[in-house]
């Protein structure tokens, strides 16, 4: 009989560490399965900023390249004569302004 106990207390603590063992591994995997979640809504994230910054940037560049355009038209002496006086009915000395509505 103490043999019989013995295997049974045995086979007792075999069952016990699988168990443990079984359990161990099912909290590992749902510890990993949260992080990898988190993993892919921070990369979510990530990537909707990022195609927000590349469409600022597209924009900006777009506003630069209208700014340098202008600063080239503006940099010619008549070109800016032309549109002061388009704009803000400005005239040279000497000359006459004639306003049609």
């Amino acid at each position: 009989m103490c043999r019989v106990g013995i295997c049974f207390s045995s086979f007792v603590k075999l069952k016990v560490m699988r168990l443990g063992v079984i359990l161990a591994s099912i909290l590992i995997m749902v510890f990993l399965s949260v992080q990898l979640v988190n993993f892919y809504k921070s990369n979510a994230e990530l990537d909707r900023k990022l195609t927000t910054a590349s469409l600022e940037a597209k924009q900006i560049a777009a506003e630069n390249d209208r700014v340098k355009a202008d600063l080239e038209y503006f940099s010619h002496d008549e070109n800016l004569a032309k549109e002061l006086k388009a704009k803000f009915d400005y005239k040279n000395p000497g000359e006459k302004l004639i306003k049609i509505q």
